[in-house]
């Protein structure tokens, strides 16, 4: 947040209100068996944030968020 507090804050409102929103190079659901339900957020070009959303409950797992890995880390 604290190198890049607008794009950390818009992350937040996203996730909060409409984590399953596609933004085409930011929002999208992740391919493949190991990542089913797996969404990546790009913060900035170096940064990411991994998450499961769970629409029933109402929440989201994010389950990492530091700088871009490769390959993408699993839940």
């Amino acid at each position: 947040m604290q190198r890049h507090p607008e794009n950390t804050l818009r992350c937040y409102e996203d996730l909060c209100t409409a984590p399953t929103t596609r933004q085409p190079g930011r929002v999208f659901p992740l391919k493949g068996k190991l990542y089913k339900g797996v969404w990546e957020y790009e913060v900035t070009k170096g940064d990411r944030v991994f998450y499961v959303p769970n629409e029933q409950q109402l929440k989201v797992v994010v389950y990492y968020a530091v700088k871009h890995p490769s390959p993408a880390p699993t839940p």
